[in-house]
């Protein structure tokens, strides 16, 4: 296929000039002539375009994330010990993204621990935990730090997300043992956090050696979620009344959409007094009756049900690009696909297009934009290391056995996964399609750089 650049056409998505009565910034020294009944607005209400979609008192917090929350497990007679626990969670409320894990040593000598993740159920991996290549490289190796509790906690290098439903397997090891309690029955909770579940899971003698016994975790997981959906589709607006929707200078056909959108759709409207606040009721903006396991293949529910697919590669996200390329193929049934869930390079809200083609996009011109159909073209808050759900405008079938491709682009940046394998090889697999390599792009349709996996959700029906 040919490599020619192409340019965004004419409809491509830009800022018109805003009009003073809905200026995003919310900063204007008094309300359009025609309201004399409103209030002027002081200036210390919204100082800058960015906190009308931010709680109050968080400017840096994006919609829907939970405060920092520190769970520490119930007493328990931890009295066994052993140099490998390995052991599962489950995410129950929304997103789990976790910062540092705690635990208690067998003594107080400072001593080098690794702890592994991996998304998925440990009894699922080819060795079922017992084998290092099941978890990767740890994403802490080092010396854990002193707690006034007595524990130690492994800040872990980059926090760790357990989408929403999903189970993840921790495996800690070290050369000095680790105090636990003993547990009844593996894959049984052990505790609840609210937020999450831990499972019983099982202690080694060594490090991925010899089982010992089921094992129960002590110690502390420091973590906070997140629920919000971030999609955006409407203009920010002030009322008199939370039913009001627009500026009472604005009528429902006057051109009010000029500016950018700021606000989930689903947002209730704001009064004076509420602004910069958000409703903490939001959802994520696609929801599923069912959900599928993240990255081990699972599904969820029948045929002409809704599942999620989240791809087991999500916390090995680390590179940005403007566009990522990929394909997907299904199994032996059609495969509707919904929404996808995306990751930014920084908590920015950012021009976002999806693209899909049938195919595999080294049979067409992939560089050309007209050879591909717009399914999703709006402003979007994303957030490094948080899955951000969109709701595709239109849904991609892909037939039994069929191929199609699709091309993400964000102006201000989308994180992938860095690949050693060669592209279009499967690289992730759901029960019902496969999924392949494919390669970023510098620029939107332009400059093909490095080879890619995916790192998302697929939203999709069967």
């Amino acid at each position: 296929p040919s490599l020619m650049p192409s340019t965004f056409p004419s409809g491509s998505p830009s800022l018109p000039p805003m009009e003073p009565s809905v200026s995003p910034s919310l900063m204007p020294s008094t309300l359009p002539s025609d309201s004399p009944s409103l209030p002027p607005m002081e200036p210390s209400v919204s100082p800058s375009l960015m906190p009308s979609t931010f709680p109050s008192g968080s400017p840096s917090k994006p919609p829907g994330k939970s405060p920092t929350k520190k769970f520490i497990t119930t007493d328990k007679n931890a009295d066994q010990r052993a140099k490998g626990i390995m052991y599962q969670l489950q995410a129950d409320t929304g997103d789990v993204i976790i910062e540092s894990i705690s635990f208690k040593k067998k003594d107080d000598r400072n001593t080098n621990v690794q702890v592994y993740f991996q998304l998925g159920s440990y009894q699922d991996f080819p060795g079922q935990g017992m084998d290092p290549n099941d978890w990767g490289p740890p994403v802490f190796n080092g010396t854990p730090a002193r707690t006034s509790s007595g524990l130690r906690e492994a800040a872990l290098d980059d926090v760790l997300t357990i989408p929403k439903g999903e189970m993840a397997s921790i495996y800690l090891s070290g050369k000095r043992e680790f105090m636990f309690g003993k547990g009844v029955q593996e894959f049984t909770v052990a505790d609840d956090a609210g937020d999450f579940k831990i499972f019983t899971g099982a202690a080694t003698k060594n490090v991925f050696q010899q089982r010992l016994m089921n094992a129960e975790f002590f110690g502390g997981i420091t973590y906070y979620t997140y629920t919000a959906a971030t999609k955006v589709t409407s203009t920010p607006s002030l009322s008199l009344s939370p039913s009001s929707s627009t500026l009472s200078s604005l009528s429902p056909n006057e051109d009010d959409t000029s500016s950018p959108s700021l606000l989930p759709s689903n947002v209730p409207s704001l009064s004076p007094s509420e602004v910069p606040s958000l409703s903490p009721s939001l959802s994520p903006s696609s929801s599923s009756s069912s959900e599928d396991d993240g990255g081990d293949g699972g599904g969820g529910g029948g045929d002409n049900s809704a599942k999620v697919y989240t791809t087991p590669n999500v916390n090995k996200a680390g590179a940005g690009a403007k566009g990522v390329m990929f394909s997907i193929t299904a199994k032996s049934k059609e495969v509707s696909i919904t929404g996808l869930g995306i990751m930014g390079e920084e908590f920015k809200e950012s021009d976002v297009w999806i693209y899909y083609q049938y195919g595999s996009y080294e049979d067409f011109d992939a560089l050309d934009e007209g050879e591909w159909v717009e399914v999703f073209k709006d402003k979007v808050l994303l957030a490094p290391n948080v899955l951000v759900d969109v709701e595709l405008d239109e849904g991609i079938t892909i037939p039994a056995d069929g191929t199609v491709s699709l091309y993400v682009v964000s102006k201000k940046g989308v994180l992938y996964t860095e690949s050693s394998d060669d592209q279009f090889d499967i690289y992730a697999a759901s029960e019902d399609f496969s999924m392949k390599v494919g390669t970023t792009t510098k620029k939107d349709f332009e400059k093909p750089d490095k080879l890619a996996e995916f790192a998302g959700r697929i939203m999709y029906e069967t």
